[in-house]
């Protein structure tokens, strides 16, 4: 297979022509923990360290691919996340609500089938960062974490700001223990499009049917090889 640069994938995908074999997705699960805030909530990010070959620097919630030792309770994905967690920043979650599903891009060769879970713990819950992944944690409400990201001061994935944007919608943790139970999941992919024009547009797609969610959502946040192009 040719090496491509990030343009040349995208055009391959959106064209369908080969060149560029799309990779497997690992399977993975990252936690949003919130805890109460006198200003509604909080949830927890670590900004990744510089030396990761996956999203260098990114902020990102708690989380990490499925280990084959997950498998070994009923749900590996739960297992995944609750063992990701300990190891990252040293807490042990009990209770985990389904929240969100997304797939990288076909375009990355780093691809990442992630579960999203909620977790609430008490207000006086802090953690400690105890993963070399990350050199920083803190907590922030949604509307902090997403401003910062908009102005390059926490960089981040788009799930990520997607997640935060949503999160944000709730005013308190009983608001946002009802939105995660309610709704719909479904798994969401970023995928480029080849319009009549010749212009590349991105759509958000169902990962499983390929059926359209959402109509040019605007250029995908890249998330390992952007600095190939």
């Amino acid at each position: 297979m040719e090496r491509l640069s990030l343009t040349e994938r995208v055009r391959s995908v959106a064209t369908g022509d080969g060149r560029w074999k799309i990779p497997d997705a690992e399977p993975a699960s990252t936690v949003v923990i919130a805890r109460p805030a006198t200003s509604g909530f909080e949830v927890l990010l670590m900004q990744r360290s510089s030396t990761m070959a996956f999203a260098p620097n990114m902020a990102v919630f708690p989380g990490g691919r499925v280990d084959p030792k997950d498998h070994a309770f009923p749900d590996p994905f739960v297992a995944c996340a609750i063992r990701e967690v300990h190891e990252e920043v040293g807490l042990e979650l009990t209770s985990l609500i389904a929240l969100d599903h997304w797939i990288t891009p076909e375009v990355e060769p780093m691809r990442y089938d992630v579960r999203f879970y909620l977790s609430v713990v008490e207000a006086h819950v802090e953690g400690a960062l105890v993963t070399t992944e990350a050199h920083n944690m803190l907590w922030l409400t949604p509307g902090q974490a997403h401003a910062r990201s908009l102005e390059g001061s926490l960089p981040m994935l788009r799930p990520t700001q997607v997640a935060l944007t949503e999160l944000g919608l709730s005013k308190n943790i009983k608001q946002l223990t009802a939105f995660a139970r309610k709704r719909d999941i479904v798994p969401r992919l970023p995928r480029p499009v080849l319009e009549s024009s010749g212009e590349i547009r991105w759509d958000l797609v169902n990962g499983r049917t390929g059926e359209l969610m959402q109509a040019n959502v605007g250029k995908a946040k890249q998330e390992t090889t952007g600095s190939h192009d």
